[in-house]
């Protein structure tokens, strides 16, 4: 495309608490080969980023928030905060590191095909650059991503239509994130990229990991479970399932309610009270919350373009639960090394 041609872009970035690893991010972007491209970070609870970004890197834009909003209501901020002439959003986490080209490749891919709504690159482990970072190729019975996380990525370099893109860097249109209607803000954190990629793939745009481009995160640290993490990624699974499932395969929030109630009953036995009143909660608050999430569910089905069965024959999503099972042996895994 000539210069005059590639449409505006606004990237933005979710930051909280710290500037260390953002002052990297900002480094890299802000050296992408792109004619057209507005940066915009979206601060938690940093003292003083407005200035630090003056100081530092004074064509980069802030929208700074005394309190943790939490990175559903972040990327919707940066969306709502974007130039209104700019046909594309990126989004990328505050770990991210990207080469020049990267987003030059991804708005051309995209210019050719307006039926992809959301670009992935392929995204490498900084600490090991010879593995793929996450790539959400499908979703199980249980709200877990059959991912390639850690795979050799000399080993995938074909495009691929895939299930959900990571938001640590992907690039999106503009007219599709105003479609979807955003992030559902009352995730906060955790599988609102699941839900709003579900919800792309329902209006029949498709989302493709696209491994001609690298960029580079830090990777995902197990961290130790919570009671605050395991309240919302327990939520957060069904919510995701109940809104966007047909009914046909609303089962799947069944068999996930039943094995979650399983587990709060083992964490009671090992006296782990406050995760098991987490998950309990979780459980709970699509109940106590049932107008809302059935407001939301039939918005949704009733703008779907594409059908479950569709998803299913494409292998975006799942009827088992394997990539459960592997993901909670890796987490096993790390968590008794750390020990």
């Amino acid at each position: 495309m000539a210069r005059q041609h590639f449409p505006k872009v606004t990237a933005s970035i979710t930051n909280v608490r710290g500037t260390d690893v953002l002052e990297q991010c900002l480094q890299a972007l802000t050296k992408t080969d792109y004619p057209d491209l507005e940066i915009i970070v979206i601060d938690c609870q940093t003292p003083q980023i407005s200035e630090w970004i003056q100081n530092r890197f004074p064509s980069v834009k802030v929208a700074h928030f005394e309190k943790d909003i939490g990175p559903s209501a972040s990327h919707n901020v940066g969306a709502e905060k974007a130039d209104p002439r700019s046909r594309y959003i990126a989004f990328l986490d505050n770990d991210a590191l990207v080469e020049p080209n990267w987003l030059k490749e991804c708005v051309k891919l995209m210019e050719k095909d307006e039926t992809i709504g959301i670009v992935q690159p392929k995204i490498l482990i900084i600490g090991s650059k010879e593995h793929l970072d996450h790539v959400g190729l499908a979703l199980d019975a249980l709200g877990t991503w059959s991912s390639l996380f850690y795979a050799k990525e000399k080993d995938h370099r074909e495009v691929l239509d895939i299930f959900a893109a990571s938001l640590a860097t992907c690039v999106l249109r503009r007219t599709v994130f105003d479609l979807v209607a955003g992030f559902d803000e009352s995730y906060f954190i955790y599988d609102d990229d699941t839900d709003f990629c579900w919800r792309t793939l329902l209006l029949g745009y498709r989302i493709v990991f696209f491994p001609s481009v690298k960029t580079y995160h830090r990777g995902q640290v197990t961290k130790s479970m919570t009671p605050k993490r395991l309240y919302h990624s327990t939520k957060n699974r069904v919510y995701t399932m109940l809104k966007n499932y047909e009914w046909a395969n609303l089962w799947t929030s069944v068999l996930f309610y039943t094995l979650s109630l399983l587990t709060a009953f083992a964490l009671m036995l090992l006296l782990k009270l406050d995760l098991a009143a987490a998950m309990i909660k979780g459980l709970a608050s699509p109940i106590s919350n049932f107008k809302s999430v059935w407001q939301k569910r039939q918005n949704i089905q009733a703008s779907r373009k594409t059908s479950d069965r569709s998803l299913f024959e494409r292998r975006l999503l799942r009827k088992d639960i394997y990539p459960t099972v592997l993901d909670v042996k890796r987490k096993a895994l790390a968590f008794m090394n750390r020990e």
